[in-house]
């Protein structure tokens, strides 16, 4: 409980007024949600922050610039980049109960890396160095990493931008080195389906991709 000032109907001010809790959470700005065994000095917290000019509220990644937000389906995005309207589109209750999967997510996706990294050979991992070029920033020396993929213990290969904080899957049959695509196949690793006047239809592959010739 905390005490706070309160203005009783003579005009005086009194601080024997009590917060309910409901009180309390209402006045509350931001959340921090622990991800289970995080990565040690890393990100360790899912931020669910309320919007400063609404009542939306959004699942971060708690950076204090170039913040990204979850969106379902697509994982993190910078705020930036899909509008504060879709970033703080949730009710408190809902953005705790996306930020608690969104942490057992992210700490199944460390455990997920750390055990590549323990284990190489059984993982496939890459024994050659190459550089990935963000699609929507053009910055090179995108972060390779594993998504685990749900139902299984396989995991798909991604990237992501150490600038912008853009992430895509690679495709097999991209040129992972492609300053187009990123390896993504998908030019600017934009969504992979696009919407036409006869409904919605799968993006057109990248030049360098083996089924765009």
């Amino acid at each position: 409980m905390t005490t706070t000032d309160h203005t009783a109907p003579s005009g005086r001010t009194s601080r024997n007024s009590i917060q309910s809790p409901e009180e309390q959470l209402a006045l509350a700005v931001e959340f921090r949600v622990p991800i289970p065994h995080g990565p040690a000095g890393g990100p360790g917290e899912v931020v669910v922050r309320r919007d400063a000019t609404g009542d939306g509220w959004a699942v971060t990644d708690g950076a204090l610039t170039g913040v990204r937000a979850w969106t379902e389906g697509e994982g993190w995005r910078p705020v930036w980049d899909i509008g504060r309207a879709a970033a703080y589109q949730h009710t408190r209750e809902g953005a705790l109960a996306l930020a608690h999967r969104v942490a057992e997510y992210e700490a199944a996706n460390h455990r997920q890396r750390i055990g590549v990294i323990a284990a190489p050979l059984g993982h496939g991992i890459r024994t050659h160095r190459r550089t990935i070029t963000c699609p929507r920033c053009r910055t090179p020396g995108a972060e390779e990493y594993g998504e685990p993929i749900d139902g299984t213990d396989d995991f798909a290969d991604c990237a992501r931008c150490r600038t912008c904080g853009h992430e895509w899957a690679l495709d097999p049959g991209a040129d992972v080195s492609c300053t187009t695509c990123g390896g993504s196949g998908i030019p600017g690793a934009g969504p992979s389906r696009t919407r036409t006047p006869d409904g919605w239809e799968p993006a057109p592959y990248c030049e360098c991709h083996a089924s765009g010739h």
